[in-house]
This record gives C-alpha cells, structure tokens and sequence, in this order.
C-alpha cells in the first residue's frame, strides 16, 4: 500500500473547520472510511476536539488525538511528528490502515511553515515519512469576514479572537508572540492562507448575496489560480472534495520559489490572454492559447473550451473569462520585470500611494479614480523578486496585501554562489533565471487588482521611475556592498 495521504485543514477561529470536520466524519461514517485526526487549539481547555469526539460518538470512521497549547507551526512542532507517528503504530497494531489523516491547524497556523516541516523531514529521512505523506492543504474561509480581514491593518497579535476564544486563558496565545510570527498583519497570514492551498472552501455562502459571493470568487480565484475553489454553508463539503485531492503536483510539493514562478507564469498568460482578446487577431485563438498554455497547464484553463455559463460553478477547468461576474468584477494582474535595481529612496515614496482601503474597490465592483498619478490605486496583491540598490549581494521578497507591505530578505542572489553550490536539481531552473552580467538580479512583480491590466502602463512607468538611472547604476557599480547601504538608504520595512 502507498503512504497514508495527510490533509490540513487552514483558516482563522471561526471561519468553520471544526463545522467543516464534524460534516467529514459524519460522511466517513459508514463508508467505509477510516480516519485519522489530530486537532491543534490555542485554547488552554480544547474545546474544538471535545466537540468533534462528541459528536463522532462511538463511530469506528475516526480516532483523535489532541494537541493544545500551542501551534504546530511553531511551538508545537516535534509534538505533531509524534502524534502522526503515534496514529501510525496504532493503526499498524491493530491491523487496520487508516484511509486518510486529517490535521486541524491553529487559527494563526501558517500553512507554508507546516508545509516546509514536511518536507525537511522527508529530506532528512525521517522513517515516519515513508507511512504518511502531507497531500493537500484546505483552506476554509469565512465569506462573510473576508473583506474585512483582508482590510485589518492591526498584527495578530492585537487579535487573539482569531486564534482563540476570548473566554480561555490567553497564556498560550501570549506564549507564541516569542517567535515573532504574531507580528505578522492580519491581512498578510490571510493570504498567506489562501494563496498557500490545493482547496478553497468558501464556508457561510449563505451570509452573503450572489455579487459578493462573485467578487470573492475573483479575488480568491486571482490570488490562487491553481486552487479548487468550492462554495459550502455549515461547512458541508463533500469528503471526496476535500480529502486527499492534490495529487503530485500539489501546494505541499512545492516552496517559496515554486509559487513565485506559478504566479508569474499564471499572471503573463492571463495578461497574453487579455492582450489576445484586444488585439482581435485574425488568427485561431483557440490554438494560440493551447500552445500558450500547454506548459502553465496547472495554473492556466483552455481557452478551446466553451465559455462555461453555470453562475454557480466553482471548477476552475471551465472557462469563465467570459461571464458576467468577470464582465463586472475584472480582477486581472500582468507580470512587471525589470533588470536594473530600484533606488529605495524613490520606491518608498512610491509605495506610499498605495491604497490605505483597497477593498473599497472590490467591494464597489469596479475600479475607482487616479489615472497615472494614482497607479497603484486598486491593485489588490503583489509579490515577487526585488533588487535594491542598498546591496548587490541581498535578494528580496516584495509582498503587499491590502494596506499591508513588506521587502522580505530572502537570502543572496544565485550569482553571489559559485556554481557547485547550486542544488544539483535546481541547476536548470537557476539558469533561466539568469541574464546577462548581473546573473539571476532582476526585478519580478506580479500585479493583481481592479482593471490593473488598463493601468499596466501607468504602473510600469511609475516603477520605471523608481529604477537607477545611468549615471545612479554607474555609481552603483564603481561601489562595493559597504559602500552601497550609505549611496542608497533605505528605511524600506524588510523582515528577515
């Protein structure tokens, strides 16, 4: 038999996974099915375990083990390899296999950091990896919330509500500001949450109406294109649906530099597609888009298929480009490179005209005000690679949601390493990378939002703008990285 396929389940305290659990056990029931699962709590008393046991009674499709005070993404990481390794010397003691292994995460559990301690462990030849594999990451979000979490401009931190219920005591919660991740915004962990998953359950549909529920299908959709994006009420998804569907090219399969290329890759065909439409051509559009996407096939649909007219379908395979929701809600994005640094003191001042509230524009269904003085007015999201003149050695991660922005250090550039230290199996990937004699340097920003696609223009010259010019990129070069810091100041937020 092949290794027991592991899903974990996201989303902040209240968007619905315990409801979401409780209706994946009642359909195990009697199907045969068996399960296993792991519930992670902030709260000192665990309530959402106590719940889910209770109401699987004395059925035989599930065994729980429960982990509290603290987050598997942190705190409690060597308890949750224990606990799967416990499941697993169980089920082989008593002869049985279990079909799936379901893990409920913290509020605040960021999936990417479980995702990275999966695949370290399979790295290091953990034994317990050889019986049990992490297959697909689900993400329940509230509907009803989302808009307004994706606006929140307050750290977790300030929110203990999404991770534990207010009337337990906080000390755990409290206990997990000392690895710093409670300082991440609320809106930057939502995203990270949505863009991070194979699955994307949009729980509480009823409390919305149906243009609502189109925009957050957008937005969701832009932010993940490669995810299935489903639509529940009290969480009643079907097992099928959720339980161990990604296969092998799944967000548990992939890291960081993975979904920065989908991204970008997703964003340059949508932007082709756009660019197709407008131009009108004469020639098949059908068979350009299928030579187009042939290599973006996880994060692309096909063209060649008839615009599907279902309102209420979800199956990101059909082509909706041309709905009404689309036609009224145009979250579109396009890909800005570049191959010479910014000069940090104009890009923070760019950076200043992003939007305080740009959910205003979602929510109002179409994009307001600023032409070129406003560039970047209703861009939703963006992310990727980012060279600043401040080090010619440093690669940065750009990353903004909402009213949220940060320049993430990620490490040094490729070029900065000579050759035989690059992973044997990321060699070709590397090289494509590269361009003339600042290698692999380069910026590459993906741009979704509001009709960013008619501002495409203003938006390149703004960051254009912000780029060194001749004389600035022949100082850059005549330093050395001591010097550079002080050439080229920056009091850009970066978070190491």
């Amino acid at each position: 038999p092949g290794k027991v396929p592991v899903t974990l389940l996201s989303g902040f305290l209240g968007a619905g996974k315990t409801t979401l659990l409780k209706h994946l056990l009642q359909s195990a029931d009697g199907s045969g099915q068996k399960l296993g699962v792991i519930v992670n709590d902030m709260a000192s008393v665990n309530v959402d375990a106590k719940l889910a046991r209770l109401d699987a009674g004395e059925s035989d499709a599930a065994e729980f083990v429960e982990i509290g005070d603290g987050c598997i993404c942190c705190s409690q990481t060597d308890e949750l390899f224990t606990t799967l390794a416990q499941l697993a010397a169980v089920s082989n003691a008593r002869g049985y296999r279990y079909s799936h292994i379901v893990i409920e995460a913290t509020g605040i559990a960021e999936p990417r950091a479980i995702r990275d301690q999966f695949q370290d462990a399979q790295a290091a030849g953990v034994p317990l990896l050889e019986e049990v594999e992490l297959d697909t990451l689900v993400t329940v979000v509230d509907a009803k919330a989302f808009l307004s979490a994706y606006a929140e401009t307050d750290a977790i931190s300030k929110r203990p509500d999404l991770a534990a219920n207010g009337e337990h005591d906080p000390a755990a919660f409290l206990m997990a500001r000392f690895d710093g991740s409670l300082q991440r915004s609320v809106c930057d962990l939502l995203v990270e949450q949505v863009e991070c998953a194979d699955v994307l359950l949009l729980n509480k549909a009823d409390l919305v109406d149906d243009g609502e529920l189109s925009r957050l299908q957008q937005v969701v959709g832009a932010l993940n294109p490669g995810a299935s994006i489903r639509t529940c009420e009290y969480g009643d998804a079907d097992l099928t649906e959720v339980l161990g569907v990604a296969g092998d090219e799944g967000a548990a399969r992939v890291g960081p530099v993975d979904e920065h290329k989908a991204a970008v890759a997703a964003a340059a065909d949508h932007s082709r597609s756009s660019h197709d439409h407008a131009e009108k051509a004469e020639h098949s559009h059908a068979s350009h888009a299928k030579a187009e996407t042939s290599e973006h096939s996880h994060s692309s649909h096909d063209h060649a298929a008839a615009p599907c007219a279902d309102a209420t379908c979800t199956d990101p395979t059909h082509d909706h480009s041309h709905d009404r929701a689309h036609s009224r809600f145009p979250i579109d994005s396009f890909v800005y490179a570049a191959r010479r640094p910014f000069s940090p003191a104009r890009l923070q001042t760019l950076l200043r005209d992003l939007p305080a509230d740009v959910t205003a524009a979602i929510a109002a269904g179409n994009a307001k005000g600023g032409a070129a003085e406003e560039p970047l007015r209703n861009v939703v999201r963006s992310k990727g690679f980012l060279w600043l003149a401040s080090s010619h050695d440093a690669a940065y991660y750009w990353s903004h949601a909402g009213a949220f922005f940060t320049a993430e250090l990620l490490g040094r550039w490729w070029d900065t390493l000579p050759p035989e230290h690059w992973p044997e199996d990321l060699v070709e990937s590397i090289k494509a990378d590269f361009s003339g004699d600042d290698g692999d340097r380069r910026q590459e920003i993906v741009f979704i939002g509001m009709e960013v696609a008619k501002r495409e223009a203003d938006i390149k010259a703004a960051l254009d703008a912000c780029l060194l010019t001749d004389a600035e990129l022949t100082d850059y070069r005549a330093s050395d990285e001591d010097q550079r810091p002080a050439l080229f100041p920056s009091d850009l937020r970066v978070r190491a």
